[in-house]
């Protein structure tokens, strides 16, 4: 997936709060009880780790963590 593919995405998905425009948005679980939602920024941050990492495990947990430290 490009880079601008990536934008498209997160144009696409972040652009209307309305379920009509946008059907449905991506959440992180990270177990049973707890997990993130994702603004626009985090979003192409997680696909641009899906799409680029060599390490994902690694690179994931990175992304929890900070995610966890946004809050």
């Amino acid at each position: 997936m490009t880079e601008d593919k990536i934008q498209q995405l997160a144009e696409f998905f972040y652009s209307s709060n309305n379920s009509n425009d946008v059907p449905l948005r991506l959440a992180i679980t990270t177990g049973m009880y707890s997990g993130f939602d994702l603004k626009k920024d985090n979003f192409i941050r997680l696909f641009t780790i899906l799409n680029n990492s060599k390490n994902l495990k690694k690179d994931l947990m990175n992304f929890r963590r900070d995610l966890e430290y946004e809050e």
